[in-house]
């Protein structure tokens, strides 16, 4: 077997779980509708879990109905599921999900935290989150009141069939919370004597069997960004100290990153196979504690991580968005095929997204089309019917994945590409050393269409004539799209061409030796500053026009490039910030609207008049023109016509992706 260590089944307490892999407490957030019980979509995500390969399945309790459904309309976490624990009805459709999971030989435990009288917390304060409410500080002669609800509330959980429960650590070890008595926020002893009481109080009340889990960040200096002074947390030593005190009563310690962004590692915060926290994992192991060590952040892997366990460096995994880019890795975990899983691009769409303007609420993965799909797809994709000929025009990720799609449903399939490479615009993953999620995605699907039996014909852009010559029976047109010119003055020749001596964005790509020191570009989409960012880390002093109020303000502002890094606020605090920000050669203009470029000057308008900016070369960000002409053009010459991905408005990857494994299900 490929991956005996990973897939082998490992004692926690006294269970046996079936291999090394877990889901952690990561639920996508629009998976149902106003049901205030697990309905068929959550469970139906659940129950996919055990049966993709995790042998625990974590989930929070959701429990904050109705409160939850009172937020801002437009906010992420207002349409998230709520469940009404006070309706004995619902515990029925929770232990249908546990059922569930369990039927895959998997467990599932709650994540939660303890129970405080209303009103009350131990330190005192606003409450946690966005709807926090104001506290004040528990008595120490009623902690007790705390140890007896929380056992109570997991013993409700327990009943319904929960396995065990999973508690953030790190929201406790951080220093300062003022009490007069042995509670306080001082020593690692002190500010978690209340939570390890709790944790014993639940091994004696429901035994070795039932699984206990904490949640540490291996150290958080700085807190895990947006609520601590910078040098305001807690250190590696800090967390060392927590598993020796602990590892008598919790099973498992699961290791994160060092604060809310290097926790949702992306390609802007992430070097990809390094992990501090298998490091740190590997110096607890060495120190002889029980406790079964389980990194996570970043990982899916499958080889990377049969190392670390053959190295001793670790004992388990926390998988979360690698399991959802693949609804078939545990198939493709056992059978040995780890090149064939789906690879993540760690852009955290799954999480949820943070826009301008709002996108549709649905939980979406961009390499997975199936996520959030999986309870609907018997009544929306039909057998196979009879094998037919099908031409893909496009060699882009839409083209290409929808004839491996096609391919895959028995068709004969024939993919044409215009040029001397696949993979349309996500070649400049080749160049922008933080795309490589990107770039792994697009080699990927390259490999996986050389395998699917798919007849590929580059350089070549088919007539009419020759598909009608074809005798095919249905066009997928994926014609892309091409950049687009904004009409500045000074930009376009007299043919409407963009100049020769500027460059777009994905111009630079293969050219940026071409380009001077100073280096200007007009337009501060995201597509701009992640070409800024790309120059800088070459060497380029860069500054970027912007007519929005905020660079970049098309990215998503959720565990993205908007929030790549800790650093230091104006007053000290802790604040997350955006992956440019890294860059001292980068300089942004905001709300200045471009009028003019001549030779290698722009001239910009702002509120106090106009400015000029002169550069070595100005690169332009205008966007992109869907190719949705050249696509139709190939339509009414079959019985089946589709335009899918950028030719029909994706946009990005997530479109794509849905459209060509819609479009390729419907053939």
């Amino acid at each position: 077997m490929r991956y005996q260590k990973l897939l082998s089944p490992i004692m926690v307490g006294g269970q046996i779980i079936k291999n090394r892999l877990t889901y952690p407490n990561a639920s996508p957030h629009f998976l149902q509708g106003p049901e205030t019980y697990p309905a068929e979509g959550y469970r139906a995500f659940a129950a996919n879990l055990a049966k993709n390969g995790a042998a625990i399945v974590n989930f929070a309790e959701w429990a904050e109905y109705p409160q939850q459904r009172h937020g801002p309309m437009d906010m992420d976490m207002t349409h998230m599921q709520a469940f009404d624990m006070t309706d004995p009805a619902v515990h029925n459709y929770v232990s249908q999900m546990c059922e569930e999971v369990h039927f895959y030989g998997s467990k599932i435990i709650l994540t939660t935290n303890m129970v405080y009288p209303d009103g009350f917390s131990l330190y005192g304060g606003r409450g946690m989150g966005p709807m926090g409410k104001p506290t004040e500080k528990l008595p120490a002669e009623r902690l007790h009141e705390v140890v007896e609800l929380t056992v109570a509330k997991i013993r409700r959980y327990k009943n319904l069939g929960y396995d065990g429960v999973s508690f953030r650590a790190d929201m406790l070890m951080n220093p300062g919370g003022k009490r007069d008595d042995q509670y306080d926020g001082g020593t690692v002893e002190n500010r978690t004597r209340l939570f390890h009481e709790v944790c014993t109080a639940i091994r004696k009340a429901f035994g070795k069997k039932f699984i206990i889990e904490a949640v540490l960040a291996w150290e958080q200096n700085n807190g895990y960004g947006g609520n601590a002074k910078m040098g305001g947390g807690y250190n590696e030593d800090d967390a060392l100290e927590f598993i020796r005190l602990f590892d008598d009563v919790v099973d498992i310690l699961e290791v994160r990153e060092h604060d809310g962004c290097a926790s949702h590692p992306t390609g802007y915060n992430f070097t990809q196979g390094v992990h501090p926290a298998v490091d740190f994992c590997a110096k607890a192991k060495t120190m002889g504690f029980h406790m079964l060590m389980k990194p996570i952040g970043g990982f899916q892997e499958p080889d990377e991580m049969e190392r670390y366990l053959m190295e001793g460096k670790c004992d388990m995994f926390g998988i979360a968005r690698g399991f959802m880019a693949d609804d078939e890795y545990g198939k493709k975990l056992y059978a040995g095929r780890g090149e064939d899983i789906t690879p993540c691009l760690k852009c955290n769409k799954c999480h949820g997204v943070m826009l301008p303007e709002p996108d549709p609420w649905t939980s979406v993965c961009s390499v997975n089309p199936l996520m959030g799909l999986g309870h609907k797809l018997h009544r929306l994709v039909e057998k196979s019917a009879e094998p037919k000929k099908v031409a893909v025009i496009g060699g882009g990720p839409a083209g290409m994945r929808a004839a491996i799609y096609a391919a895959q449903r028995g068709h004969d399939v024939t993919l044409y590409e215009k040029s001397g490479q696949l993979g349309g615009q996500l070649f400049h993953s080749d160049y922008f050393p933080f795309k490589w999620p990107i770039q792994n995605f697009k080699n990927w699907l390259i490999r996986e269409l050389g395998k699917s039996g798919v007849k590929v014909v580059m350089n070549t852009a088919p007539t009419r004539q020759m598909i009608q010559a074809g005798g095919y029976d249905a066009v997928l047109a994926a014609t892309g799209a091409k950049v687009n010119i904004p009409n500045i003055p000074g930009l376009k020749d007299e043919s409407g061409k963009l100049k020769p001596q500027y460059m777009s964005c994905l111009d630079t790509c293969g050219r940026e030796p071409e380009l001077g020191k100073h280096v200007v570009i007009v337009g501060g989409s995201e597509v701009g500053i992640e070409t800024a960012m790309y120059l800088c880390g070459l060497g380029h002093d860069v500054t970027v026009l912007t007519r929005q109020k905020k660079l970049a303000h098309n990215a998503s502002g959720l565990h993205y490039i908007t929030m790549a890094f800790v650093k230091a606020g104006p007053n000290g605090e802790a604040r997350e910030a955006a992956a440019w920000e890294a860059y001292d050669n980068l300089t942004g203009i905001t709300e200045a609207e471009t009028i003019k470029v001549e030779d290698n000057t722009v001239t910009y308008r702002m509120a106090d008049g106009e400015h000029t900016v002169t550069g070595d070369n100005v690169v332009i960000c205008g966007g992109m023109t869907p190719l949705t002409a050249e696509a139709f053009d190939y339509s009414g010459l079959t019985t089946e016509f589709y335009a899918i991905g950028d030719c029909n408005g994706a946009g990005n990857l997530e479109v794509c992706n849905r459209e060509a494994y819609s479009r390729a299900m419907i053939l």
